[in-house]
């Protein structure tokens, strides 16, 4: 049996911000309205989205016999206003305009899996290790292991980074000491005047007022029209951009949402 102390510390030291770790239950259609989504046609072009569904919400269909969700978290920079020569630090990184934060550095997939595999390592366990190219939803599990909550927006809201964030992690038949509860939203308080609603998102409006293209759904589930997402048009789209679809600037990716949340400031 894993220690579940010891694999949050390995975490840490091999270079993720927090670690939580979720039983490999599967999740249901509250926590997860994939089913839904999908039933609207909100997937647009995301066809692949449409196969594995159950193993999108068993992740004991993606590695049998799974009994613990290793969830990571690695934290990224909020965008910043563009650098002056005079201002930028040694190696000469500056802001790149028009690519969304968590794009501004390193490709985020390469870091995570080389830090999870070595988190797997250490740990000396079998496991598949994941990180947004595996059908399992990162930012769900994340959540069930109580790193944070789902917003409007879709993304997970963590206390300590908002929505800064990428995840990752390890699906393996070990049995962990201890499992995470889902997050105590008395850690978000300092955070929102939404602080008061046990769900903040109820009452805040304010990504989807934001988004230029109407495609953050305003109540129900957390779910996008990603046919109005830009950045399913920056990211994942090769045909041209709709006429009258507003991109706000953005090549890669889309952070308006974000920007707008309470919890990012």
């Amino acid at each position: 049996m894993l220690s579940s102390e010891e694999v949050k510390r390995i975490a840490l030291e091999v270079g993720f911000d927090a670690c939580g770790i979720a039983r490999a239950d599967a999740l249901t259609d509250e926590e997860y309205p994939l089913r839904g989504w999908l039933a609207k046609g909100w997937h647009a072009g995301l066809s692949y989205m449409e196969r594995n569904v159950e193993m999108r919400m068993d992740p004991r269909l993606l590695v049998p016999g799974a009994r613990s969700v290793i969830c990571c978290v690695s934290a990224y920079p909020p965008p910043i206003l563009p650098l002056g020569k005079e201002e930028r630090p040694e190696g000469g990184w500056g802001y790149k305009p028009g690519v969304a934060a968590y794009a501004q550095g390193r490709e985020y997939h390469k870091v995570l899996k080389d830090m999870l595999f070595s988190l797997r390592e250490r740990l000396g366990i079998d496991g598949k290790v994941c990180c947004d190219t595996v059908p399992i939803s990162d930012k769900h599990w994340a959540a069930r292991a109580g790193l944070g909550f789902i917003g409007r927006h879709t993304l997970l809201v963590t206390p300590q980074w908002g929505s800064w964030v990428n995840l990752g992690e390890i699906v393996t038949t070990e049995e962990c000491s201890e499992y995470s509860e889902y997050s105590e939203y008395s850690e978000y308080s300092e955070y929102s005047e939404c602080s008061d609603n046990p769900d903040f998102c109820a009452r805040c409006r304010r990504c989807v007022d934001a988004c230029p293209n109407h495609a953050i759904a305003p109540s129900g589930p957390p779910m996008i029209d990603v046919s109005r997402c830009t950045a399913y048009y920056t990211t994942h789209h090769e045909r041209p951009i709709p006429p009258g679809h507003v991109t706000a600037g953005y090549t890669q990716g889309c952070d308006i949402c974000q920007l707008a949340c309470p919890f990012n400031r």
